[in-house]
């Protein structure tokens, strides 16, 4: 679990970085629509940037289970005795925490320096909500992250959980942060 924690903040760290000029380092569906619901992202781009996720994750997953000589891409699944209640819960809960810390390192035109080190930023929350849930359902926040090893393994059990639990805990932040902390002054200055 550490090694995955480590590894997945320190992967998510670079893929922000290097992506961040071009798509503002969108990697996460969540995220992307985190960003839609705030009004900071339009429906058409949103669309595209999931539609690019989706492949990529799909791509990367055949590319891994190809180099490794076809050993198997598992599915994200719950650990025994979690529900899927449960596992929505950690979802939400997790994906709330990484699209704030989006929103208060990346997105809030108020963030002055601190938008240097968002993607260390972001990168940290993963990591960290990873050590924190992976133990219960893989700790996946991000949809893209979930679909390209089911469909690799083509297995779906409880898939939906790694879409709804994301995208309501992005939609909860975004609309908090935007509300609260950025409100109609900071929409006006990124016009």
């Amino acid at each position: 679990l550490i090694a995955a924690s480590l590894s997945h903040a320190f992967g998510l760290f670079v893929a922000v970085s290097v992506g961040a000029n071009i798509s503002g380092g969108h990697v996460n569906p969540a995220v992307t629509f985190g960003a839609f619901i705030g009004g900071n992202i339009t429906l058409l781009r949103s669309i595209l940037y999931w539609i690019a996720q989706l492949l990529g994750s799909v791509v990367a997953c055949i590319l891994l289970k190809s180099a490794t000589g076809g050993m198997e891409t598992s599915a994200f699944a719950l650990s025994s005795n979690v529900s899927v209640w449960n596992a929505l819960v950690f979802e939400i809960v997790m994906t709330f925490g990484l699209v704030y810390t989006v929103y208060a390192t990346a997105v809030d035109p108020k963030k002055g320096n601190i938008g240097i080190i968002a993607p260390l930023a972001i990168g940290i929350i993963v990591g960290a909500n990873i050590l924190a849930g992976g133990a219960f359902d893989g700790a996946s926040m991000n949809p893209a992250v979930s679909f390209g090893p089911a469909v690799v393994s083509w297995t779906w059990t409880h898939h939906w959980v790694y879409w709804v639990g994301p995208f309501i805990g992005a939609a909860i932040a975004a609309i908090i942060y935007d509300n609260i902390f950025i409100g109609e002054d900071g929409h006006e200055s990124l016009s």
